[in-house]
């Protein structure tokens, strides 16, 4: 008798949010599925002991690799919970015929006005105003308008083209820099296509919308954090490896 199909959710957050699981679960009535209901992050024999047996799993930071593909062979399908694959390892996955389910783009607009917010607060000094407030003082903190600022997309993707839609409607001059062109939506759009090392050297605000992998680990190192002015502002909404921490310590403590 065939074993019935059944999915392994190791995602803390899809576990814990109601609609998802009562979705899943009337999408897939007739199948066993397992929750993260621990809030514990899974990885090594943890992990392993977790997709046992499942033939399907729905991941998100997890990290699945050769040696997990190995250790539950019974696996066959991963959909990835959330943007970004660099907790995946593609190459083992294909080789081992595991198929990967994803949809790409999913919270460009959350994550392009989280982009806008973090531009407006870090140049209205709105975090040390609060503060000061929050310990009595009446401070006059000066600060400075978005608006007009030329702002630096690098990776101008699903999530940076929403990016530089947000800046045009605040009347920023905005800077683009990808390994892909866009020149219809450069073009509709009013943006620049530079250099890396012109959007760094120009820009008032730079931020960061690629993926992770070997081409983009620490694509901001030391030379090129020293490009950028003592005043630009660096927005990171992508994944922390695209810069050099320590490098960036440096820069900030300099």
């Amino acid at each position: 008798m065939a074993q019935s199909l059944s999915i392994a959710v190791t995602s803390r957050s899809f576990s814990q949010h109601p609609q998802l699981r009562e979705e899943l679960l009337a999408r897939f009535p007739n199948t066993r599925i397992m929750f993260n209901d621990t809030g514990q992050t899974l990885s090594g024999q943890a992990l392993i002991d977790f997709l046992s047996s499942h033939h399907r799993a729905i991941t998100s930071l997890e990290r699945i690799d050769a040696a997990v593909l190995d250790a539950v062979p019974n696996l066959k399908v991963v959909s990835k919970y959330g943007v970004g694959l660099d907790s995946l390892d593609l190459c083992a996955m294909q080789e081992r015929g595991v198929k990967l389910g994803w949809t790409p783009g999913v919270n460009r607009r959350a994550v392009a006005e989280l982009v806008i917010c973090f531009a407006i607060s870090l140049l209205r000094n709105f975090s040390r105003a609060q503060t000061c407030e929050f310990d009595g003082a009446w401070n006059q903190i000066k600060g400075k308008e978005l608006s007009g600022r030329i702002v630096g997309i690098i990776g101008c993707g699903r999530i940076g083209k929403d990016v530089a839609k947000l800046a045009r409607a605040f009347g920023c001059p905005v800077l683009a820099h990808d390994i892909v062109d866009y020149p219809k939506f450069y073009q509709s759009h009013d943006i620049a296509s530079v250099t890396l090392d012109e959007l760094l050297t120009r820009s008032d605000i730079v931020t960061l919308h690629t993926p992770l992998n070997d081409s983009t680990k620490n694509l901001l190192s030391a030379d090129k954090l020293a490009l950028m002015s003592s005043s630009s502002i660096l927005i990171n909404a992508a994944r922390g490896g695209l810069v050099d921490e320590y490098a960036l310590k440096i820069a900030l403590s300099s």
